[in-house]
């Protein structure tokens, strides 16, 4: 007779480090990713995990500097709760409890107090269907808060963390999905929408796949399903927008990022090549080849140190300004192996 002993997880490792973009904290020491139903902090100079944020109960979708504290990130998850957290010291401060499943999770310096999530459309059961709120985060002590304060921003939305993103420190944001650009401006509470055609006499396919903002310009990059990448402005005001094309990519591009300054853009797919635009001088280019993997997403440290690279065989790649890579932090990967059957009369090969 066998004893039958109860089975007790212990620990839950192995998870993707590439699910959503990392963060790079403001002076560069550290990484952080989404991982499983943890954060993950690496140090960008050993590529060793010094911290593990737990508490979310499912899949985190999103980390977030915060954008007037440097030691602290939000975090997101399936979970419907956002999280405040010391990264350094690896303390959960506040859950904010939304009751949704979150999708992604924004910010920026000129809306204190507040954060930018996608969730689904409260009334809408159909999963396809997400919306951009504004949910203010109330000021108290308590560690565990229900948010109340919640406003809707944009419907029908990408669940794609990268079709979002906030220009001009948050006096606009951008939002791509399928065939269609919709710029929103805050003070005017205002959105000029912009459409493209599914296909062109090319042949190519005008499909957005991410979106970036400039920093300091009014000017919309956006990546598309044929590789291309177009360079949107005067887009506040709808019938006298223009923009310019960029190509070197030969498929869809994944992720775009432009530098702190706005000296660059940033791009990359499944050409595992990193392409560094000159802002203004588009025809200059500089690439980092060889990345060995398809890149899924891209992330650029505040002060502008340090770049990195996400890629679809779950390692992220830490590369210096200079286009030079720093080093690779890589999490475990599938392999192939052989299950040996031996019975009492002879082996049996699986």
């Amino acid at each position: 007779m066998v004893e039958q002993a109860e089975v007790r997880v212990v620990h839950q490792g192995g998870s993707k480090i590439t699910f959503r973009e990392p963060v790079i904290s403001s002076d560069s020491r550290f990484l952080l990713c989404a991982s499983g139903h943890n954060v993950k902090v690496f140090s960008t100079a050993t590529e060793e995990c010094v911290q593990e944020l737990r508490g979310h109960t499912d899949l985190v979708t999103g980390v977030l500097l915060r954008p007037s504290n440097h030691l602290q990130v939000y975090s997101c998850s399936a979970d419907g709760t956002v999280r405040l957290w010391d990264f350094t010291d690896g303390i959960l401060m506040k859950t904010y409890v939304i009751g949704y499943p979150i999708c992604s999770i924004y910010a920026s310096a000129s809306h204190d107090g507040v954060v930018f999530i996608v969730m689904p459309a409260q009334r809408d059961k159909r999963s396809d269907v997400f919306q951009l709120v504004a949910v203010h985060l109330p000021q108290c002590a308590d560690q565990l808060v229900e948010t109340t304060d919640v406003s809707a921003v944009l419907g029908d939305v990408s669940s794609n963390p990268v079709a979002v993103a906030f220009g001009r420190s948050g006096e606009y944001l951008a939002s791509a999905k399928g065939l269609q650009l919709e710029i929103y401006f805050f003070k005017k509470q205002k959105s000029y929408r912009f459409f493209l055609k599914e296909d062109h006499k090319n042949g190519g396919r005008n499909t957005f796949t991410c979106v970036a903002c400039h920093p300091k310009d009014d000017c919309v990059a956006t990546g598309h399903e044929d590789g291309k990448i177009r360079l949107w402005r005067n887009f506040n005001h709808k019938k006298e927008y223009t923009y310019s094309t960029l190509h070197w990519h030969h498929s869809a591009v994944s992720s775009l990022c432009f530098t702190p300054e706005g000296t660059n853009l940033l791009s990359g797919g499944v050409e595992s090549v990193l392409v560094q635009w000159r802002y203004g001088q588009e025809s200059q280019r500089d690439f980092l080849p060889r990345l060995g993997a398809a890149i899924t997403n891209i992330a650029v440290s505040p002060d502008g140190a340090l770049f990195c690279t996400s890629h679809s065989d779950n390692k992220i790649t830490i590369i210096q300004s200079c286009v030079k890579v720093s080093s690779i932090i890589q999490g475990l990967v599938k392999g192939k192996f052989r299950l040996y059957v031996s019975t009492a009369n002879s082996d049996h090969k699986q």
